[in-house]
């Protein structure tokens, strides 16, 4: 208590400047006559070309203008038709500021006025939608794609300059807590006007101007006539080989006191309905995980898009509601039900290389594999958002009960013996969890309570038939049951000052996570073959109490902020079958530091930080269990994993709105050590896991690049990209411990253009170049290298015909068959009620995806069966 009083009066007694929250100036504009004059006025931070605030002087001259931000001097400009342009620069703080001006008339020449395609105002970034849409785009992610700036990966995430988004709103509404692919793949983009980013935001009212942030967000601002209006659209598509079917149903309603998605989505035509319904961010909370140690041997998942592997039935439903009681407040509930059957079909070879004294592990496999999913998820979360009070509740009810099937065709160099294999995977999952968020602010004091607390159950049975490989003889089945119990909470209690331009965070926090886990790996016939070794009874709890502490320090553009957590960990581990009983105690300091500071419309960031981890549930159980049909693991050491790690981060980003120029620079490096080093003995097919008591570190550096640029020529939108990494690490193979080293680097470019008003061309190109090797002996895995292009053409022969090609061409270097062409085509004709499209996919029928990869310690090539060439027609209607 004395050490925190000391800080307090060290921290108060320092003599440093702070801006008000907001200054005020006011003015007049007169001519030399003493006149009033009406202009234009403007505000900015000093040297810097973004405006914060706009104003305008009344009939008798006098203005008014308010500044927000925390620059030491502005620059204050007035303008006008006749008056020219005038600035003057001045501290930061509310004054009186008049202009006298020599007016003079001004010659204009012939212009022709265009609106800007990117407008900014203060941390928001405006993108008009009309700027970057075509013909051939139907909703808002087609246009997103296109925008300077902002990233959209594969699996639909969306980034702003190289930082992740972490809220998406629809007219400042956050109605679908992260999933927001079903809002970019269903809102049409005749719907939205304008397409906003939201720098340093901070959606929580209570700590805006308390909690600094540099989290992005992106709102949806909507056309008048898609507010309030009840908007109802489906489509049916049919087509041949095999026999394809599509259907769509999709409703929303945008209002200002309520909002609702209802989408549903089904084919087997290739596309993938859940990817729609990803959550992309969270609300901080105790996390359940729904993955199964446990799995079956199926075909890799290649490198091309997934309509032209998936041999799929799929049916996904959800509903997400929002009302607003009061202005305040939000009452969110979302359903959703996923039903999916998912076919593959490939062949793979592995080659695992072992120390030079022993011969290398073949294993050439022939797999058809078969997902059943079936997912279903409750949210429900009610919200209060005031200037002085947050709450925030939130629920969640999950349950999943899936299955795999899995038939091969084995060949190993051990045996020398062909095999076919089966293999049944049964996954259910259960799991509920509440969290409730607190905050009251009071003057410049914060108070928070958070309390999270989760339940989840998986029990999971893996069978595998026949089994060959183990020293008992061959056995007809082999089952390995797993049922794994968790329970997790946390409690803490924060308190947040603010002391000039300091900010004082601390959390007195607790979490408990009780973990149970029991398993047995039995056979048949002879279902007693097995004994105590491969059956597991644990108890896996841990406990862990702490301090947070955060330290910030903010002035003009210039921020740091430190953090200074200490934290007790407990953790006992009660294994019944051994009977062993473990206790353990650490006590763990874990501080970071981070900087950022602005000059004009650079922003360049530093963090750095320490990290101090023990084992697991995974790390901590003794019986064997077998996770596939190759894999026999447990664990062996008779001590407590420990990992330490350190990780900093640089960037300099660039963003002008003006020239549509968007640039980020990133260099990262980290490293972490562990006491024990796990590895791999292999007895024929089967690897076995091993443990021993060696220190091991890791080495991790890269650098990446990332520049988008607006055109005003042709709507171009040009984007370039690159990255370096390298790494190095330690192996345990065969007892013996081996270094490894990989290395990849990569550039790419995509250029998105329209020449003419009815052409529309869109051109990316990918390379990359990798390789992983044992140190001495990086003559054995030489370098991968991969491209690929893709070509999109759209032709508008009329307003309401849009004719597409595509074409893709991918290459891999270690791969038997390294060429790789696809091409598509579509045509499409619609009016203001329906749209008719007429698809073939695959024309030139490729019947195989084939490439290569190398791990530190193995090579693993695989060729991967393809969808035939098939026809589709779809139409599209608007029903309301």
């Amino acid at each position: 208590m004395i050490i925190r009083i000391f800080f307090f009066m060290f921290i108060a007694g320092l003599s440093v400047s702070q801006s008000s929250a907001q200054s005020i100036f006011t003015g007049s504009i007169k001519n030399k006559s003493g006149q009033s004059i009406i202009g234009t006025v403007t505000i900015q931070d000093k040297d810097c070309l973004t405006i914060s605030g706009f104003s305008q002087s009344d009939a008798k001259g006098e203005f008014e203008i308010s500044y927000a931000g925390k620059a030491d001097s502005v620059t204050i400009t007035v303008s006008g038709m006749t008056i020219g342009k005038h600035s003057k620069t001045i501290t930061n703080k509310s004054q009186r500021v008049d202009f006298v001006i020599q007016e003079q008339a001004i010659q204009l020449k012939e212009v022709t006025v265009k609106s800007a395609a990117i407008k900014q105002s203060g941390d928001t970034l405006n993108y008009l939608v009309g700027a970057y849409a075509n013909q051939n785009d139907r909703v808002i992610g087609d246009v997103i794609r296109k925008m300077p700036g902002i990233e959209v990966a594969e699996d639909g995430k969306i980034s702003f300059n190289g930082k992740e988004i972490n809220k998406f709103y629809v007219e400042n509404l956050d109605l679908l807590h992260g999933r927001y692919g079903i809002a970019t793949n269903n809102i049409p983009m005749k719907a939205v006007s304008v397409v906003q980013v939201l720098e340093n935001h901070q959606p929580i009212k209570a700590l805006r101007e308390k909690i600094p942030t540099d989290d992005v967000a992106i709102n949806l601002k909507l056309k008048d006539s898609a507010k309030g209006a009840l908007s109802i659209m489906g489509m049916l598509g049919g087509g041949y080989q095999p026999t394809l079917w599509n259907a769509e149903f999709t409703g929303m309603y945008f209002g200002k006191k309520r909002q609702n998605m209802t989408v549903y989505k089904g084919n087997n035509s290739g596309d993938d309905v859940a990817s729609e319904f990803r959550t992309h961010y969270d609300y901080e909370r105790v996390y359940m995980d729904p993955s199964s140690p446990l799995r079956i041997q199926m075909p890799i998942t290649p490198s091309v898009p997934r309509k032209r592997y998936i041999d799929n039935r799929s049916h996904a439903i959800t509903t997400n509601h929002l009302i607003k009681p009061s202005d305040n407040s939000e009452l969110t509930t979302s359903i959703l039900y996923h039903d999916d059957r998912i076919k593959k079909e490939g062949y793979s070879y592995y080659e695992q290389f072992l120390p030079a004294d022993v011969q290398k592990l073949i294993i050439e496999e022939q797999i058809s594999s078969t997902n059943h999913i079936h997912n279903a998820e409750v949210a429900s979360r009610f919200k209060i958002n005031k200037t002085d009070y947050y709450l925030n509740n939130s629920f969640n009810l999950k349950g999943s009960w899936n299955n795999d099937l899995g038939v091969g065709n084995t060949w190993n160099n051990v045996n020398q013996s062909h095999t076919q294999v089966s293999q049944h995977l049964d996954q259910p999952f259960f799991s509920i969890d509440n969290t409730l968020d607190l905050i009251k602010t009071i003057s410049d004091n914060s108070y928070t309570i958070y309390f999270s607390a989760g339940y989840s159950q998986k029990p999971h049975t893996l069978t595998i038939s026949p089994v060959s490989y183990l020293e008992e003889g061959e056995l007809e089945t082999l089952m390995q049951d797993l049922t794994s119990r968790d329970f997790g909470s946390v409690l803490r209690l924060s308190y947040g000052l603010k002391i000039k331009n300091f900010k004082l965070d601390y959390a007195l926090w607790g979490r408990a996570d009780i973990r149970h886990l029991e398993t047995m790996l039995y056979g048949e016939p002879q279902t007693t073959l097995f004994d105590r070794a491969f059956q597991n009874d644990l108890w896996y709890n841990t406990y862990q109490a702490g301090l947070s502490q955060r330290y910030s320090y903010e002035k003009g553009n210039f921020r740091a902020t430190l953090g200074m957590p200490f934290i007790y960990y407990a953790l006992l581990n009660k294994d019944k079958i051994p009977d062993m009983h473990q206790t353990y105690q650490r006590l763990n300091f874990q501080p970071s530091l981070s900087l950022k500071y602005e000059y004009r419309d650079f922003i360049f960031y530093a963090s750095g930080s320490t990290g101090r981890n023990f084992g697991d549930m995974n790390t901590g159980y003794t019986g064997y269990i077998m996770h596939g049909y190759r894999s026999l693991l447990r664990n062996t050491a008779d001590r407590l994993l420990e990992t330490r790690s350190v990780n900093t981060n640089t960037s300099i980003d660039y963003r002008n709105a003006l020239s549509a120029l968007f640039i980020n620079l990133g260099v990262n490096y980290g490293y972490s050590w562990k006491n024990l080093l796990y590895g791999y003995n292999y007895q024929g097919v089967m690897s076995i896991k091993n443990t021993i008591v060696q220190p091991t570190d890791m080495e991790n550096y890269g650098v990446r690049l990332t520049a988008s640029k607006g055109l005003d020529f042709w709507r171009s939108t040009l984007r370039v990209y690159g990255n370096y990494n390298e790494g190095n690490s330690q192996q345990l193979i065969q007892n013996e411990v081996l270094n490894s080293r990989s290395r990849s680097y990569g550039a790419g470019a995509g250029l998105n253009v329209t020449p003419i008003s009815f052409i529309s061309l869109n051109y990316s190109f990918s390379w990359g170049e990798s390789q992983s090797y044992m140190v001495g002996r990086s003559s054995d895995f030489p370098k991968i290298r991969q491209t690929s292009q893709t070509i999109n053409l759209d032709i508008f022969p009329t307003k309401a015909i849009t004719i597409n090609m595509n074409v893709e061409h991918q290459y891999n270097r270690a791969a038997s068959q390294r060429y790789t062409t696809f091409a598509d085509a579509s045509m499409k004709w619609k009016n203001q009620k329906i749209d008719i499209e007429l698809g073939v996919n695959n024309i030139f029928n490729a019947k195989q995806y084939v490439s290569a990869s190398y791990s530190e310690i193995s090579t693993y090539y695989y060729s991967y069966s393809l969808r035939p060439v098939s026809a589709l027609l779809k139409i599209r209607f608007k029903i309301k």
